[in-house]
C-alpha cells in the first residue's frame, strides 16, 4: 500500500498541469449542463467531447508512464509490485476522473431543484457503468502500445473494424418499421461486456507483458460477445423481466392469429426475403391495462415436411406502433407482425396451406395520465418535470421536460390536436448510461390539451401462438 501511494504521489506531480486542465474542462461541461439553452447546442455539446478526449489523453499518459509492452520498461527494475502499480493508476483515475465527474453531477443535479445525496445508488450505478465503458477500452488500448501516436492509430483501426462488421452483419432496409423498444435496455449489456474484456486485456498485459497474447484474448471474447448467440442479450432480457414483474393476474392472456389473413408485406419489400405481414392478437388483457409485445418466435410449416423458423425477432410492423396507447374496450391489441421468411421455403409453399406456431413475449403496462399546464411546472412520474409555454401563434406548445438518471420520454403522439407525450418503463437499471445525471427532451405541436402519458409494468407473459392453417398468397 505504502508503494501505491508513492506511485500516485509520483504521478500527480508528474500530470499536475493535465490535472488542472481537466478541472477546468469539468467545470466547463457541468456549467454547459446547468445553464443549457437549446440556442447553445453547439457548447453544450462540444464541452462533452473535449472533456472525454481529455480523460482518454490523460489515461494514455498514465499508462505510459509504466509501459505495459516491450520488455524494456524501467519500471520492472525498481522493482514495483504489480499489484501496487495497478492500484496507484486506479486510484489516480477515481481522484481526479471519477470524483469530479461525481461532484459535477451534484452540481447539476442540486442547480435543478433535486437532492444529489437521494440519488447516491443511481451515482454510484452510473458511475460503474461509465468506467466500464469509457475509460476501461483506453486504458486497454494503451496497455498495448508504446505512444500516443501508436494509440491513436489503433484506435482508429478498431472502430474502421467495428463499422465493417456492423455493415457486413447488418440487414439495411429502406422505410418505417415500428419496432418494440421494451427490451432496448439490453443493449447496453454488449458495451459493458466490452469493459470486461478490456479489464481482461488490462490485467494479462500486467502479469505477462504480452501485447500479441493479450490482443488476441480480448479481440476473442468481444467476438465471442458479438457472435457466439445473436439473441443472447434478448434472452437475458425476458428472463429479468420475467422473474421482475411475471403474470400477476393476467393468467388468462392469450395469443392467436387474427381473421384478417396473412398478406405479403407491401408497404416495405426486402432484398433478402419475402417480407410478410402476419396479424397477430393478444386477447383477454386485464381491465385499465395495455400491451406491448417484445419478442415473437414463428414457426411456418408447409405440406411435405418443410419448416421454416424466424428465430427470435423483434415484434415489429411496417403500419403502426406495437405499443398499445390506449386500453381497448374488447381487451384485446392486435397488429401486423413483420415476418422475412425465406424465398426457397416461399417458392414451396406459396398458394399452399400452411400451419402458423409460434411463441409472443410481451409485456402489458398500467397508464397514468397527467394534464400539463400552461405558464406552470408540473412534476411528472419517474420524478420528471415539465414546463409548458408557447412556441408562437403557429408553432403550438413548446414542452420541456427533464429527469434524474433517464429520459422523462421517449416519443410522442398528436392526435386531434392533442400533444401526448409517451414515458414507457424500459429498464431495471438504476440509471441510464451517461455523463450526466440529468436528461432533458422537449418537443412541439399541437394547439389543445397536453397529456403526459406514463407506462408501468403489471405484468409480463410468454404465450404461445394458437397454432393455425393459412394459405400464403
Amino acid at each position: 500500500m505504502i508503494q501505491a501511494l508513492h506511485i500516485f504521489r509520483k504521478d500527480v506531480r508528474r500530470f499536475a498541469y493535465e490535472i488542472g486542465v481537466l478541472a477546468v474542462l469539468t467545470c466547463a461541461w457541468a456549467w454547459a449542463h446547468i445553464a443549457h439553452d437549446v440556442r447553445r447546442d453547439w457548447y453544450y455539446n462540444l464541452s462533452g467531447v473535449i472533456l472525454s478526449l481529455g480523460w482518454w489523453y490523460l489515461i494514455v499518459r498514465l499508462v505510459h508512464e509504466e509501459p505495459l509492452a516491450g520488455d524494456r520498461q524501467f519500471w520492472i527494475t525498481r522493482p514495483y509490485s504489480r499489484v501496487s502499480l495497478l492500484a496507484a493508476k486506479a486510484l489516480f483515475v477515481v481522484a481526479f476522473i471519477n470524483v469530479p465527474l461525481l461532484l459535477a453531477g451534484f452540481a447539476i443535479l442540486g442547480a435543478a431543484g433535486y437532492r444529489p445525496l437521494a440519488y447516491l445508488p443511481n451515482f454510484v450505478w452510473m458511475q460503474l457503468t461509465f468506467t466500464a465503458v469509457a475509460l476501461l477500452l483506453p486504458a486497454a488500448m494503451a496497455s498495448l502500445t508504446r505512444s500516443l501516436a501508436q494509440f491513436v492509430l489503433t484506435i482508429l483501426g478498431l472502430y474502421i473494424g467495428i463499422i465493417a462488421l456492423a455493415l457486413i452483419a447488418g440487414t439495411i432496409n429502406t422505410g418505417p418499421v415500428y419496432q418494440s423498444s421494451g427490451l432496448a435496455w439490453t443493449a447496453n449489456i454488449f458495451p459493458l461486456s466490452t469493459g470486461l474484456a478490456s479489464l481482461c486485456v488490462v490485467l494479462l498485459q500486467l502479469r505477462m507483458r504480452n501485447r500479441h497474447v493479450s490482443a488476441g484474448v480480448g479481440i476473442a471474447l468481444v467476438l465471442l460477445i458479438m457472435f457466439a448467440e445473436s439473441d443472447l442479450h434478448w434472452r437475458i432480457g425476458t428472463a429479468v423481466e420475467s422473474r421482475m414483474f411475471g403474470q400477476k393476474g393476467a393468467e388468462a392472456a392469450a395469443v392467436s392469429l387474427a381473421p384478417t389473413g396473412v398478406e405479403r408485406d407491401s408497404k416495405l419489400h426486402d432484398s433478402t426475403g419475402v417480407a410478410l405481414a402476419v396479424p397477430l392478437r393478444i386477447s383477454n388483457i386485464p381491465d385499465a391495462l395495455t400491451a406491448a409485445p417484445q419478442i415473437v418466435e414463428m414457426i411456418f410449416e408447409a405440406p411435405g415436411g418443410r419448416r421454416w423458423s424466424s428465430g427470435w425477432i423483434a415484434a415489429a410492423s411496417s403500419e403502426a406502433s406495437v405499443l398499445q396507447t390506449d386500453p381497448s374496450a374488447d381487451h384485446t391489441f392486435t397488429w401486423r407482425q413483420r415476418v422475412v421468411i425465406d424465398r426457397r421455403f416461399w417458392g414451396s409453399a406459396r398458394s399452399r396451406d400452411v400451419t402458423i406456431r409460434g411463441v409472443v413475449w410481451a409485456m402489458l403496462y398500467d397508464r397514468r395520465r397527467i394534464r400539463l399546464g400552461e405558464n406552470r411546472v408540473t412534476s411528472v412520474p419517474g420524478d420528471g418535470k415539465c414546463s409548458v409555454s408557447t412556441a408562437g401563434p403557429r408553432s403550438g406548445w413548446l414542452v420541456n421536460c427533464l429527469a434524474p438518471f433517464h429520459m422523462p420520454f421517449s416519443t410522442l403522439e398528436a392526435p386531434q390536436q392533442t400533444l401526448r407525450l409517451i414515458s414507457v418503463w424500459d429498464s431495471p437499471f438504476p440509471a441510464d448510461f451517461g455523463m450526466s445525471p440529468l436528461s432533458t427532451n422537449e418537443a412541439a405541436g399541437g394547439n389543445g390539451e397536453i397529456d403526459f402519458l406514463r407506462y408501468d409494468p403489471r405484468a409480463y407473459i410468454r404465450r404461445s401462438i394458437e397454432p393455425a392453417s393459412v394459405r400464403l398468397k
